[in-house]
């Protein structure tokens, strides 16, 4: 089995999309497609701002498009600097637990090093304890007595 991360394109948006109303439907959150396809396609033409990965498995000589990743760009004065925080990180059930994850996720932080970031952060719901589990094997804390809170602007 070879995992690798891909760029978009026009013609995984589909898949793209798909598998974010998948992430969506699992944290029983609200998809609105548009909203969606907005902003994807925001990160995909500014990668300053943040990239998003395709999580792609060759196996049997198939190549399958199992997940997805969405790294943004951010500062922290706390953190030393310029931060990549983890917005998203979806992989299709059959594929949890299957070591893909554990491939993904040290790709992901050598990327955000060669973005000059001194951290990566993510969020991860406080009930979810076999995530929790899975980020601090590979060293990420809790910060204790944190709460992200967060207000949706109107435009």
């Amino acid at each position: 089995m070879n995992i690798s991360l891909l760029s978009p394109s026009v013609d995984s948006m589909s898949r793209l999309l798909d598998l974010s109303k998948q992430l969506h439907d699992h944290e029983a959150l609200s998809f609105d497609v548009e909203h969606v396809t907005t902003a994807f396609s925001f990160l995909i033409s500014h990668p300053n701002h943040g990239d998003v990965f395709l999580v792609a498995v060759d196996h049997d000589g198939e190549q399958e498009i199992i997940g997805f990743v969405v790294l943004c760009y951010s500062f922290s004065v706390d953190l030393g600097g310029q931060i990549a925080v983890i917005d998203q990180i979806y992989l299709t059930p059959e594929w949890r637990r299957q070591g893909v994850g554990s491939h993904v996720l040290p790709n992901i932080e050598a990327h955000a090093t060669e973005k000059d970031c001194h951290a990566v952060i993510l969020e991860v719901n406080i009930g979810n304890s076999g995530a929790r589990e899975f980020y601090e094997q590979f060293d990420y804390m809790p910060r204790r007595q944190h709460c992200i809170m967060s207000k949706r602007l109107t435009r």
